[in-house]
């Protein structure tokens, strides 16, 4: 399913925009497919986690159904049920049982004449410099529960495009292993205030590999647990349907 995220719906954390997705699904009445065991669970995935605070026209929903439906039915009953500050725009079969695999994630922020030319003296700088390190907390593998440490991350590799065009600073992120640069980063690194500018930011559009490396495509619990990567490093035949975004 392609669907947009806009208004106050874009404060929504990765879990909760995925049970208010499952919801809507459920009240839609479609014939999701659940998980195994003692706690079964709808099955359905957002391969690309969206940034809490950020706007999309380009997100993607993947369902797994128990019996095959027409992409237009499926649509309109999700349409119907979707959350406030939700678009449905489209739903098509998946080509294959593999999950789409996020490659490269593009974003705009409009930027006013005084902060567009402080940025571009920064990206100047920017250039010239062989690394671009920002801190992150991060919990370590290994130690105790609750334990954080600050690490230093380069993410000049997980930035493909950077530039100021049309009164607007646009940039795509790229993955380094499964860590992607999160848009708050890219923003304090050019000297804008993340705090206030991150709710001003779009992704514009998403691109996906055909499927995860290893051949992975079953919708088991492994595969559905995917869907519960946390979003800040990120990172079917027959019954399958699933949403991809629009880019705006």
């Amino acid at each position: 399913m392609r669907f947009s995220v806009e208004g106050d719906a874009r404060f929504l954390s990765h879990h909760e925009t995925l049970r208010a997705l499952e919801l809507a699904a459920v009240r839609a009445e479609l014939p999701l497919k659940y998980s195994q065991g003692f706690n079964p669970h709808p099955i359905l995935s957002l391969p690309a986690p969206r940034p809490v605070g950020v706007s999309s026209g380009q997100e993607l929903l993947v369902l797994a159904l128990e019996a095959p439906r027409r992409a237009e039915e499926v649509l309109v009953s999700l349409v119907a049920q979707a959350p406030r500050g939700v678009r449905f725009l489209q739903a098509e079969a998946l080509p294959s049982k593999g999950t789409p695999l996020p490659s490269r994630a593009d974003y705009a922020l409009p930027l006013g004449p005084a902060d567009a030319e402080c940025v571009q003296r920064r990206l100047a700088e920017l250039r010239q410099v062989p690394t671009w390190p920002v801190e992150r907390w991060t919990s370590p593998k290994g130690r105790r529960r609750g334990a954080r440490e600050v690490r230093v991350i380069d993410i000049k590799p997980m930035i493909a495009d950077v530039a100021v065009e049309g009164g607007h600073l646009r940039w795509s992120a790229v993955p380094r292993g499964d860590t992607w640069a999160r848009p708050g980063d890219v923003l304090k690194l050019l000297g804008l205030d993340e705090r206030v500018a991150l709710a001003e930011v779009v992704r514009t559009a998403v691109e996906y590999a055909d499927r995860a490396p290893g051949g992975h495509g079953q919708y088991d619990d492994a595969s559905a647990g995917a869907s519960e990567a946390r979003p800040d490093d990120n990172n079917p035949t027959t019954g399958h349907t699933h949403a991809k975004e629009n880019a705006d």
